[in-house]
């Protein structure tokens, strides 16, 4: 559980959230997409945002 938490409070995944929810917003609201695509946007945004998080941490070691 601490390291579920160590992960959302690393300030890196939070701002990789943070521009997926913003660009799935904009296909959203901007472009008037379909609910396929902003979902499909948000989750690879959260993936991409977790491989970024595991990425660094293995470079740290």
């Amino acid at each position: 559980m601490s390291h579920l938490r160590r992960l959302i409070a690393d300030e890196g995944f939070a701002v990789s959230i943070l521009a997926a929810v913003a660009a799935a917003t904009i296909l959203a609201f901007g472009f008037d997409a379909t609910a396929d695509v902003v979902a499909s946007m948000l989750i690879v945004g959260v993936v991409t945002a977790l491989a970024e998080t595991k990425l660094r941490s293995g470079k740290k070691s």
